[in-house]
């Protein structure tokens, strides 16, 4: 009897628990919230930034008046080199993955070289030309593609550049003989280059850029003739860091 009291509670016990189990249902299952999207890097807006670099060129130095020996070796053309450092501001617009844009910098610039000996013979041994680039800028377009965080652009426009030119015989005529004249020239440039965006407001670049400022002169006396034109050519290899401030789009969505 006493076995059967046992068994008849232990049954009911089970049906008990299973029909609670019943009622309270499956509990369900809740899948977590996606991580949230990763910024685009927009190229829209205004940037400002820092940059420097080296360049080199070539200095072709014509004189018009006859030359006073056999042995004057008056025009010559020469290289140039040295290095740079400045600051940008531009403005982009994308349209889907084209890219244009506007921008405007300046650098502080010793970009120089002087010439071989003019004379040979005295009385002016040490007779040379020198050529140096003291500070240039330029005002350009640009146009670019942009794949994923990377911009691959081209440009071109107006070049400016405060230009020295100098005979200088001071080592073996005295102060008489140096001519020098400090030039502000307006030329033309044109590059290429990429540019990496690695956060939503900061990206670097390196870019290079040919640049032509054409022609300057030293006129030594009143005579016309007695003159020396330079023709100025460069090319500059720039790595910058620019800051975007986004202003267009300040959240944006994620595309890639």
């Amino acid at each position: 009897m006493k076995k059967l009291l046992m068994v008849t509670a232990s049954v009911l016990a089970f049906s008990v628990s299973s029909a609670y189990a019943a009622d309270m249902g499956a509990r369900p299952y809740t899948k977590a919230p996606p991580p949230p999207p990763a910024p685009v890097l927009i190229w829209n807006g205004f940037y400002l930034g820092v940059q420097g670099g080296g360049g080199w060129g070539n200095s072709d130095e014509t004189f018009f008046l006859t030359p006073n020996s056999p042995a004057f070796l008056g025009s010559q053309s020469f290289d140039t080199s040295g290095g740079f450092a400045g600051g940008v501001i531009g403005y982009n617009w994308q349209i889907g993955q084209t890219v244009l844009g506007i921008e405007g910098d300046y650098h502080w610039a010793d970009i120089s070289g002087r010439s071989a000996i003019i004379n040979i013979g005295p009385p002016n041994l040490l007779d040379t030309y020198f050529t140096q680039l003291r500070s240039f800028g330029d005002i350009k377009g640009r146009l670019g593609y942009a794949a994923g965080p990377a911009l691959w652009f081209i440009s071109g426009g107006a070049a400016v550049g405060e230009l020295r030119h100098r005979y200088d015989a001071a080592l073996n005529g005295g102060l008489a003989n140096t001519f020098a004249q400090t030039d502000t020239r307006w030329g033309w440039t044109a590059g290429a280059g990429v540019e990496y965006m690695f956060t939503p407001n900061w990206s670097g670049k390196i870019e290079y850029n040919y640049i032509d400022l054409g022609k300057s002169t030293i006129q030594y006396t009143p005579l016309i003739a007695n003159r020396s034109e330079f023709n100025d050519t460069f090319h500059t290899v720039k790595v910058g860091l620019n800051y975007h401030f986004n202003w267009t789009n300040p959240y944006p969505v994620a595309r890639y």
